[in-house]
């Protein structure tokens, strides 16, 4: 509703912003229930794309275009770790259903070093969905560059459903591993 007047001043109405608003908004409920850690990355993707676009809204800004290939080349670097600690935690587990991971995580332990590597990996692409220090370096331009309507969404439905899928995802399934990943997000939320 807020964006409705925004967008008519400044000649950005169109159709595509409802339809990537809803695309995010689909990404963040399909990661938020999701029970296997390849439907939390699908649902992600879903919700990085259509944000990239949104901070793109503005195509004859330079600002916005270098927000949004900033934010996406960022991105991408995040989520290709999100994808290789998902790959460490079901090359020591031998599955994505975060069920199995747990029970697989409560009979190894801490002890199994691909798991815990899987879990910083993890941690450091959740991290910088969120944007936790030290993986925040993208906020400003992206804020400043996307529209203010969509700095708006940028900054919160995105943010509470990537805290969301952290607490989903380290308590559910790997909530074993807590004494290692409770120190990381200690030490992320101090520095925050």
């Amino acid at each position: 509703l807020y964006s409705r007047d925004y967008l008519r001043q400044r000649d950005l109405f169109k159709g595509e912003y409802y339809v990537l608003g809803l695309f995010g908004v689909l990404g963040m409920m399909v990661m938020v229930s999701a029970h296997s850690l390849l439907s939390v990355y699908l649902g992600l993707e879903l919700l990085s794309l259509s944000l990239y676009a949104l901070v793109a809204t503005d195509r004859d800004s330079p600002v916005s275009s270098e927000a949004a290939m900033k934010y996406f080349v960022l991105g991408s670097l995040a989520s290709g770790m999100l994808l290789y600690g998902i790959s460490m935690i079901y090359g020591a587990t031998g599955s994505v259903d975060l069920q199995v991971v747990a029970d697989a995580v409560a009979r190894q332990g801490a002890n199994n070093l691909v798991l815990v590597f899987g879990l910083v990996f993890l941690v450091v692409g959740l991290s910088f969905k969120l944007g936790a220090v030290p993986f925040h370096m993208w906020l400003p331009d992206v804020y400043q560059g996307a529209p203010t309507s969509v700095t708006l969404y940028i900054g919160s439905a995105p943010k509470l459903a990537a805290f969301a899928l952290i607490m989903r995802v380290l308590v559910d399934g790997l909530g074993s591993l807590q004494g290692d990943w409770q120190q990381m997000l200690i030490i992320l939320a101090a520095l925050s």
